[in-house]
């Protein structure tokens, strides 16, 4: 009986163990800095004090301490439920002899007696309750800190049975952009001073300028391109894990089985049982491979009804699959067994929904964020233990939601050390709020920054940039989409637009990638800032993540000018060129339908064109298990004369593997 209070007991000292480590560190770390300040003579008011520092180290050891204190109280309330478990086995085995049951029912009627009069304490938290300071820094503006929930969501039963087939239904795009914040002018902070341009796109493998810095030429191992279809918005996703490749889009997935050379697809309508409860499976699907359980992950989820008990509520799918179940199922139903679902329901949220996911994967846990609309307005965040997503088990996982309607976040940080989680909303056009949560800790915390410059920005939330057919190929946002961390740098990318940034200075000629880079060994300081830009064409929707070798891939779209179609392209950050495989050749134009999906038409019966949106989101991964190379998911437009008008143009969907066989000496300032 008390073989698992034991484990209980072990698992608490081991905690404290580890809470003893980071208690002394901090107050190690803390000494230091007191010693300094002594050896300078520096007096508590003067210049040499790092007051805020040392108030953070101590806010730290206060923690710390409160978090041991309820470890020790736990242990002990663990050991007296041992010393209850042998006292009641000793009962047990003098019963058995007759001789001994005079005693103890003795014994027994006195245990009942001091329970009646002493019962036991139910729930209790322990002695310390741990209180945060106030937030703190630059003057305590925009920092600060909160608390995480407690959530808990059972594995999904999957019986041997197939299900039947369901239909999916085209609802027509998501519009939840609308309601994004505008990004507000802010304080002038510094005129733009633009990179060095980078070069006008290239085919792969073509000639293009040599990488600066004796680099070696970018090779592309694959650039598989799949087929025409026409599910749109496509916001692509996809993994590359060994022999495996998982490639994904709304409510679309194709499986690669020899590293990306050739794809079959999958039909999403048999893989999964289909969502009665809500309005059905929607997309805004994402794709993840996890090294360390060696598992695909897969984030799909559901409309958001209209009506009923439902409305404005949503759930979506977590799964996982392994490779070798993928490649003996061929990425088929058999191969998903592990599944969870998250409702609104499990968040709190009310009447709101999620919506524009991304994932993460740090080296415990895997780091979930949506956005909320609807009933409410922020950003969702939750972290899932890896170990026991491996197992199938039920989850018990911490969430948060940021509440704060007056900032866009985006997307989290795709190369986590450890299991520090980064990511980053715009205040305005001149400071950026950063947030920060270390997966198993139940706080989470913030600070904002000025960037260096004043950056271009819409007042309507809608980028725009011409094509050769269209007025707009882009309607595009300014929320952060691309980011990723180098050694102890993060950075943060997005679509700005053309202009300056209202102060004058430099005026960007398209729309463009604009990056800032924090440091956060620097307290988060802002230390470059810095685009993607080009004097006849724009740049948008940027994905990054680093790679082995400390270099950025970057997967992204380019256009416009009157000139070119909106097509996807490649590279590595400092080599100042892209590469695309295939060119579009139209702007997509679908009929607008309405929620039930019908066609909507205007009072003559024309049917209404749907806005010229290229997309969402692209991704590009590390290219597991040659992480000195990066997959990369796009796709360009083509135009099909099947289809009935007004509809033009079907994508074609591209898988992209490109890196550098060797590494050259470090690259100059970029």
């Amino acid at each position: 009986m008390h073989e698992h209070e034991n484990a209980a007991v072990m698992t608490m000292r081991t905690e404290t163990h580890a809470r003893d480590g980071e208690l002394y560190r901090a107050i190690e770390e803390l000494t230091e800095v007191l010693r300094r300040q002594q050896q300078s003579g520096a007096s508590p008011a003067a210049d040499g004090c790092d007051c805020e520092l040392e108030a953070c180290l101590l806010d730290k050891i206060a923690r710390i301490s409160c978090m041991n204190l309820n470890i020790t109280h736990g242990m002990a309330r663990s050991l007296t439920s041992i010393e209850a478990s042998i006292a009641q086995l000793l009962a047990l085995y003098q019963a058995v002899h007759p001789e001994q049951a005079l005693h103890a029912s003795r014994l027994a009627a006195l245990e009942a007696q001091l329970k009646k009069c002493c019962p036991p304490h139910e729930h209790d938290d322990g002695p310390c309750h741990y209180e945060p300071c106030p937030p703190r820094g630059r003057g305590g503006r925009g920092d600060g800190h909160s608390v995480k929930s407690r959530g808990r969501v059972d594995a999904v039963e999957v019986n041997e049975n197939p299900h039947a087939p369901w239909t999916i239904r085209f609802i027509g795009m998501n519009e939840s952009d609308d309601e994004l914040p505008i990004v507000p002018q802010g304080r002038w902070v510094g005129p733009l001073i633009p990179a060095k341009p980078t070069n006008p796109p290239q085919a792969a493998g073509s000639a293009a300028p040599a990488p600066p810095g004796g680099q070696a030429p970018v090779t592309f191992r694959t650039f598989t391109e799949t087929g025409l279809a026409a599910n749109w918005p496509p916001d692509m996703s996809g993994a590359r894990g060994g022999d495996v490749v998982m490639m994904s889009g709304n409510l679309w997935l194709k499986i690669s089985l020899d590293g990306g050379k050739t794809f079959s697809n999958l039909d999403f309508t048999t893989l999964f049982a289909a969502d009665t409860t809500y309005a059905g499976w929607a997309g805004d699907q994402v794709v993840q491979y996890v090294p360390a359980i060696d598992c695909f992950v897969l984030y799909v989820q559901s409309y958001t009804p209209a009506t009923g008990v439902n409305m404005n509520k949503n759930v979506v799918k977590i799964a996982i699959a392994s490779q070798a179940d993928l490649k003996t199922f061929k990425g088929g139903r058999n191969a998903w067994r592990r599944q969870w679902d998250f409702t609104s329901d499990t968040f709190g949220l009310g009447a709101a929904w999620m919506d524009f996911p991304d994932l993460s994967v740090g080296s415990q846990f895997l780091h979930v964020n949506t956005n909320v609309f609807a009933g409410r307005t922020g950003k969702l965040f939750f972290e899932l233990p890896l170990a026991d997503m491996q197992a199938g088990r039920g989850l018990s996982f911490l969430h948060a939601m940021i509440d704060d309607a007056s900032v866009g976040v985006g997307s989290p940080i795709q190369n986590i050390q450890g299991d520090d989680n980064y990511f980053a909303a715009h205040v305005s056009n001149s400071a950026i709020r950063i947030y920060a949560s270390r997966a198993g800790d139940p706080n989470y915390s913030w600070r904002e920054r000025d960037v260096l410059s004043n950056w271009p920005r819409t007042t309507d939330n809608n980028i725009i940039s011409a094509a050769p057919d269209s007025s707009d190929w882009v309607s595009e946002d300014h929320r952060i989409i691309g980011a990723t961390r180098v050694g102890t740098q993060l950075w943060f990318a997005w679509s700005a637009s053309s202009g300056d940034g209202g102060g004058g200075g430099f005026k960007f000629p398209h729309p463009h990638v604009q990056i800032v880079k924090v440091d956060v060994a620097q307290d988060f300081k802002v230390i470059d800032q810095t685009q993607v830009w080009n004097a006849d064409h724009a740049f948008c929707y940027p994905a990054l993540t680093t790679n082995s070798d400390n270099e950025v891939g970057i997967s992204l779209s380019w256009g416009g000018g009157g000139k070119f179609f909106g097509s996807h392209a490649v590279g590595i950050f400092g080599d100042f060129v892209v590469w695309y495989g295939a060119l579009s050749d139209t702007t997509l134009l679908r009929q607008k339908v309405d929620g039930s999906g019908k066609a909507v038409v205007d009072s003559a019966g024309n049917p209404v064109i749907d806005t010229t949106r290229w997309g969402d989101y692209v991704h590009v991964r590390l290219a597991y298990p040659d992480t000195r190379f990066f997959g990369a998911f796009g796709y360009s437009v083509k135009a099909d004369s099947t289809l009935a008008a007004p509809s033009v143009g079907r994508m074609d969907y591209a898988y992209v593997e490109f890196g550098r066989e060797t590494l050259g000496p470090p690259p100059g300032p970029r």
